[in-house]
């Protein structure tokens, strides 16, 4: 079994220092993968469950995670009341890890965090990326505006608010994977959202 260390950061952000965590594997590992967490006016944060479960499966692929708090969450500062407002706390966690680690990270968000993700992916190419249930409708007029998007992405066929049939129509049929019967919150679809993730993690 792959063994991570659990470390705490401050990382210099737009509006002042971010909250993080990281899990960092002994010995030679993949790289790393930075996630992104929920929307935060309802109580998401780096504690989230879902970036918990993916980031204990991340590790045992051989990876190190790293999942920090967009601005005005926890203990970080400022405010990010949108998307794109946090994307800019990302590429401030991305310059970060690539200038202490020498490497560019895999990128990880779930609901409001994958458009994150993707607010920062469209100015920014070759990027690896898992969609966990985006919620389009959270995105600025800049992803609206765009006919197809690029990502991988999973999310339940019972999904309110991430709406399967848009994400198909968006990202196209083969970069989406349909989980039967989990809803937005994956509750009780942990194994299954592990499995489907293992492809992202295989870099297949």
């Amino acid at each position: 079994m792959t063994v991570a260390v659990k470390s705490t950061l401050q990382i210099p952000g737009p509006q002042g220092v971010l909250e993080a965590k990281m899990n960092r594997i002994t010995g030679a590992g993949r790289g790393i993968i930075v996630m992104c967490h929920p929307h935060p006016a309802y109580g998401g944060n780096l504690n989230d469950r879902i970036l918990e479960t993916l980031s204990r499966q991340a590790v045992q692929y051989g990876f190190s995670t790293l999942v920090f708090n967009a601005a005005g969450v926890g203990a970080s500062a400022g405010h990010s009341e949108t998307a794109a407002k946090a994307a800019k706390d990302l590429a401030a966690v991305i310059a970060f890890v690539e200038a202490s680690e020498n490497v560019t990270p895999k990128l990880l968000g779930y609901s409001f965090g994958a458009i994150t993700v993707l607010e920062h992916a469209c100015s920014r190419q070759n990027l690896e990326v898992l969609l966990i249930a985006p919620v389009l409708a959270l995105g600025s007029q800049r992803l609206s505006e765009q006919a197809a998007l690029s990502g991988h992405v999973i999310v339940g066929s019972e999904d309110a608010f991430a709406q399967p049939e848009s994400l198909s129509a968006r990202f196209g049929p083969s970069s989406v994977q349909f989980i039967e019967g989990a809803d937005h919150f994956f509750n009780g679809y942990d194994e299954a959202l592990a499995r489907a993730a293992e492809a992202f993690f295989n870099g297949t």
